[in-house]
This record gives C-alpha cells, structure tokens and sequence, in this order.
C-alpha cells in the first residue's frame, strides 16, 4: 500500500493540485496514522475528494463517475459483491453488462482489491473513480434495507407463533446488545442507523393485521421504510422497550424511555413512546438529537435583520423570550442554540424539561416527572432558590406555570420558553387566556419568536422558470421584468421529491414601548400584528418570499405558508 500511496500522492503533484511540502507533510501524518494519502490531504482541508478523483482521471484515464447521478439496481448488484468486500475495499458495483462488472472504486491503484473481486465474481472488472463518501453512502444504500429484511426473514423462518416462540422472541430481544447475533437485535440496530443516516426525525413501528410496517418522518412526511412480517411484532416491541429501560411484560398502558445509541461517531439520543393498539404496540421513537447542524445561531435561518434581534433579546440581563410553533418546528433547538450563545462560567443556567431533549454540558437540567410530583410549577419554585441568572422552561402549559415565569422574570431572571401558537402577536392572547395580566405581559415580555420548517428546493435538481402573471402578483414583483425562480423537479438525491431539507423561516415582535402601549390595551391579535408590522416586525410570509426569490424554496411553499397564516 505504501508504493501506491507514493504513486497518488505524486499524481497529485503532478496534477497541480497539491506542493511538495503538503505531501511531505501528509507522508509524515501518515506514519502514524496509517492512511491513505489522499484522505490525509482531504481531511486537512489540502483539496478535495472531486479535486483527487479529478485529478486521478487525467492521469490514470480512468473515468470519473458522480454517483449522485447514478441509479443503481440494488437488488440485483447488492447479490454481486458481497458487503464486508465492499466495505474493506471502498468499492461498489454500478452496472453489469453481459460479463463485465462495472465498480466504482475509491482507490483505482488498489490492483489486490480489483484483483480479488474479479476473482470472487468471475466477471471482467471496469474500474471508474468516484469519492470515498459517496461510495460509503451508496454501500448503506445497497446493503441496509437488505440486511433488515434478510435479518426479518431469518427470525420468521426460526419463530412459530405459538406462545412458546413468542416467548423465545421476547427473551432473544432481551439479550445484550454488544453480542449483535440475535437477527432481532440486528434488525433494530440496522433500523435506527438508517433513520439516522436519512436524517430521519421519527421512527414510527405500526403493528397491522397482516404485516408490521416501518416508517420515518424525513422533512415533515411519513416515507415507509418497510413492511414485514407480523411474526416480528412482539420480538421488535420487546427489543425496543427493553433497551428502552421499560417495563416489557406490561402492554395495557402507555409508557416512555429513551435509548443513548451511538451511530457512525455520533451520539444520538432517542425518546421512545409506546402505545397498546389493536395489533400490538405501537412505537414511536424520537430522534432528538440535531443532526447535520452545528448549534450556532447562524445556522438557525434566520434573515439578517431578525438574527440581530435575536442577538439583542438573548443579550438581555432579565424578561422573558418566548418561541412558538407548532409541535416539531424547531422551538428546542432555537432555545438550546441561544442558550449555548451565552453560556459562559460567570453565569448559572438552569432548565427544566419534558423530557430533556439535548444534553448541554455546564447547564443544569433538570427532567420533570408528574408522577413523582415534579411539575414545571414545583420544580420552577425549587429552581428559584438555586441562584439562577437564565431559566429555560421547556413549555408554559398552564396559568400556573406562566405566573411563576413571569414573576422570576420581573425579579431579575432571563427566562427563556415555548409557546403553542402558530404567530407572534397571538401568543399574547394565550398569556392574557392563562391569567397573566396584560400590563405584566407587556412588563415581563421582552420579546416572541415565532418559526415554521419550510422545504428547501433540491440543490442538484431544481429547475429556473419565469413567473407567470398570477405568481407575481402573488410575490409583489413587478410584472414586466425578467426575474428567475425555481421550482421542484426529482432525481435520485431527493428520492424523486424535488425538495431535500427544511429551513426555519421567523417573525420576531420585538416589545418596543410601542408594542407594551397596544399590549397594555389589550387589543386583538390582529391589531397586534398590524401594529407590530409597522413598528418593524416582518412577516413569516414575506420571510418565505425572500427565500422564493432566492431559490431557496418554491412558489408553492410561499403560498402553503400564505393560507395556513390567513
């Protein structure tokens, strides 16, 4: 491998692409390390996984393939080259035609592994190029959904559905985790780091009559993961409440629990809810953990001007900021990325949650438990006595709660906290409903941020129309110049959606003297926004407007967000 090393790392000299000092200064990380060149230079920033392949094309004549662009037939090509071949050589098959295989290779000087898997398919191997990370995820491509349903099929043909193998089934689902050879542990295992790898925000496992279906929640929508079957509907339920820490023998009530599973480096943070059904169980597993996004409020989507008044309210020494949206909006995560934005050791940071969804190192977080009589109310008045200088209620639900948030902030306390109402100026309302006066709203408030999760346009596959009359009209632009949007289309990265990810879009009302004066009168919430637009707020609408104009979303998202706020 070191003469092949050598080979690349002079290629890319030659290439231009890299200076005799960086590869210097790879080969002696490497005697260390003992990786490859290239990803040695690609983890230091030096160049690019493209920039290797790229540059591997020119020299070797050897093609370049973006796998993004590829639709690979898994069924028949996961039979070709098995996984542990696949993944020890970074290699994956892209087509077969008649006796040729062609593989996608990261590493085309590795002569032993295209050697051996000509050997293992008895096939003539054509090579092309393609980066390492794209090979990895069409390899869990390929083989996860594969593995489920082999570990599906291997459990069914051993169980019987007699009470005898059902209880076997429960028992093998009760084994330790770290052995990993009971098809059941596997199953779930596989299931949990696929929904994590498709950036998946909810696992729903629904018992049916005639089959056990899998789904996950990607961006807003339930998609099917599979459906198997009914044989695997006790074993699946009593793996995933065991590792749960739930009590498995019961299965008349409710119950919750949570699991801390670690994925490809990633600690990942799942709450589990259990529910009787008709055909067993019903499971949902929350992925709480952010995943892809560091927690920098840079990063939440806010527009320049709404992120400067988010920096101004979370500067603020006392009062309250509320968030509000509706369930799975991204409140937790705007409150947790304001609360990292101002930890610091000369400040004490006290949560109290249900449950606690992300755990923040040097905060204080405290876990509410109704049946043991730790309620939001209880806890805050313990909370109270613990010198703090910022609160963070994970939600005011009741008049009490909202009182005792009100009174640590008017004594001194920034208290940070979510609301479920759909905009800004109506969560006075649900204050002013709950009891809170409206002088002490307009005295504790400082500020309320409301947010939605919108569609981003798929990146590789949006395609560049002119608006028609009606759609500029719509969007307020002028009706005789040229002006570009997007619109969704579908290809293999989106799964044939046109849109991949979400992005938060705001409205911030900020308590101005003038807005504590329209409080203060206890005006409807239409007024309040009417004010409230004229005093600076702008508009979640308008906010999804600019992103229209940007191509970060589409006309149809504008005018989904238009009628769900009318």
């Amino acid at each position: 491998m070191k003469a092949s090393n050598l080979r690349i790392g002079q290629i890319l000299i030659d290439s231009g692409v890299v200076t005799d000092e960086q590869l210097e200064e790879a080969l002696v990380k490497q005697k260390s390390t003992k990786k490859r060149i290239a990803d040695i230079l690609v983890e230091d920033g030096v160049i690019t996984e493209q920039q290797v392949c790229k540059a591997l094309e020119k020299q070797l004549f050897i093609p370049y393939l973006d796998l993004d662009t590829v639709q690979i037939d898994t069924e028949q090509l996961g039979k070709i080259i098995p996984e542990n071949l696949a993944q020890q050589y970074m290699v994956i098959p892209v087509s077969l035609d008649g006796r040729f295989l062609t593989v996608a290779i990261a590493d085309p000087l590795n002569y032993k592994a295209l050697n051996d898997i000509a050997i293992y398919t008895k096939l003539k191997i054509k090579p092309v190029i393609a980066e390492q990370t794209k090979i990895s995820g069409k390899i869990r491509e390929i083989y996860a959904a594969q593995k489920a349903y082999d570990d599906a099929k291997e459990f069914v043909a051993d169980q019987q559905l007699s009470e005898q193998a059902k209880k076997e089934a429960e028992e093998a689902a009760m084994a330790d985790a770290s052995g990993n050879d009971q098809p059941i542990i596997r199953f779930v295992n596989n299931m949990i780091e696929e929904a994590v790898y498709q950036k998946a925000s909810d696992i729903h496992i629904e018992p049916m009559e005639k089959c056990m279906r899998i789904r996950f929640r990607i961006d807003g929508n339930c998609q099917i993961y599979m459906e198997t079957a009914p044989e695997l509907i006790p074993a699946v339920t009593s793996r995933v409440k065991f590792i749960g820490n739930m009590n498995i023998a019961e299965k008349r009530i409710p119950q919750d629990g949570r699991i801390n599973y670690k994925v490809a480096g990633m600690e990942i943070d799942l709450r589990i809810s259990v529910l009787p059904s008709m055909f067993g169980e019903k499971i949902v597993m929350r992925i709480t953990t952010s995943l892809g996004m560091e927690l920098k409020k840079e990063n939440i989507g806010f527009l320049p001007e709404n992120l400067k008044k988010f920096e101004h309210l979370i500067a603020s020494h006392r009062g309250i900021i509320l968030v509000t949206g509706a369930t799975g909006s991204g409140k937790s995560t705007t409150l947790y990325t304001g609360l990292r934005s101002i930890m610091r050791d000369e400040i004490n940071i006290i949560t109290v949650e249900n449950p606690v969804e992300m755990i923040v190192p040097g905060i204080t977080q405290v876990n509410i438990n109704e049946k043991a009589g730790l309620t939001f109310a209880a806890t805050l008045r313990s909370i109270l006595r613990q010198d703090p200088d910022v609160i963070m209620i994970g939600e005011i639900r009741d008049g009490e709660t909202a009182n005792i948030a009100v009174s640590a902030a008017i004594t001194g306390h920034l208290v940070l906290s979510t609301l479920h109402t759909y905009d800004a100026p109506s969560s006075v309302a649900r204050l002013v409903d709950m009891g809170i006066e409206p002088y002490m709203v307009s005295s504790a408030v400082l500020g309320i941020i409301a947010q939605k999760l919108v569609l981003r346009l798929c990146t590789e596959c949006k395609q560049a129309y002119s608006p028609s009359q009606e759609e500029r009209m719509s969007l307020d632009l002028p009706l005789d110049k040229d002006i570009t949007l997007y619109k969704p289309c579908g290809c293999e990265k989106c799964n044939q959606k046109g849109y991949k990810g979400r992005i938060a879009v705001h409205e911030i009302l900020l308590f101005t003297h003038k807005i504590k004066r329209v409080v203060t009168q206890n005006v409807s919430s239409d007024e309040l926004r009417d004010v409230a637009i004229e005093d600076g707020m702008i508009p979640m609408t308008e906010n999804v407007r600019r992103l229209v104009l940007q191509g970060i979303t589409s006309y149809e998202v504008f005018i989904d967000v238009t009628i769900s706020n009318d």
